[in-house]
């Protein structure tokens, strides 16, 4: 319960567009990251990379794990770990791990990675910092921009860059805005604030960006 998890259901192939011109692929992530002094961050969820960073070219039923180390840098490790052959090697590890259990009695055969794991805390999502990406889909009226950039300053928010694209038909049109650092606590109580404004038309979708520095 205590790591945050966020599926791709909010994520539509507009945004895939709109992350590609901005130089962004979009990827479902599981991160840990670690904060010294302080708690672990643990969580999955989709984000903005650079389409240049090598976790961008993962696809199909590949995996990747990126690891970052104090003096070898970044590492990767990559492999197959979806599809019909991959689920089934994995299946077939935890059956054969599951027998072995209950031929010797113990649920303890590997011991834990980590030594000193009891002594571990998560940190909550909403203490973890991100730049983001969000698109509202918004009544095409002046003054909707000053309203939404109001929400944002009051909640210590800075954009980073904002896109209207055009040719849109329709009673709403989307907006799209690059947003600096926040914490997450701060742009969740923003989104709750815009989605009340009276000219946008829709849930906003909000997108966290890794930009791995």
């Amino acid at each position: 319960k205590q790591v945050y998890t966020e599926g791709i259901e909010q994520v539509a192939p507009l945004d895939l567009e709109f992350a590609d011109s901005l130089g962004y692929a979009i990827k479902l992530l599981g991160i840990v990251k670690t904060s010294k002094p302080g708690p672990v961050q643990v969580s999955m969820y989709p984000a903005l990379i650079p389409d240049d960073h090598v976790l961008a070219n993962v696809s199909d039923v590949y995996n990747g794990i990126l690891v970052r180390g104090d003096v070898v840098g970044d590492t990767l490790h990559y492999g197959q770990g979806a599809g019909r052959d991959a689920t089934a090697s994995a299946v077939l590890s935890d059956i054969g791990d599951a027998v072995l259990d209950l031929k010797h009695g113990s649920t303890d055969r590997l011991k834990a990675f980590i030594p000193h794991e009891s002594n571990g805390a998560v940190r909550p999502i909403e203490e973890t910092t991100s730049c983001y990406y969000l698109r509202l889909s918004v009544l095409d009226r002046p003054g909707v921009l000053a309203k939404v950039s109001a929400v944002l300053a009051k909640n210590k928010i800075g954009i980073s860059s904002v896109i209207q694209p055009e040719g849109h038909e329709g009673n709403s049109v989307p907006l799209i805005l690059m947003l600096h650092y926040a914490k997450n606590a701060a742009m969740q109580k923003a989104l709750k604030e815009i989605r009340k404004l009276s000219a946008v038309k829709a849930k906003p979708v909000m997108i966290r960006v890794e930009n791995f520095a």
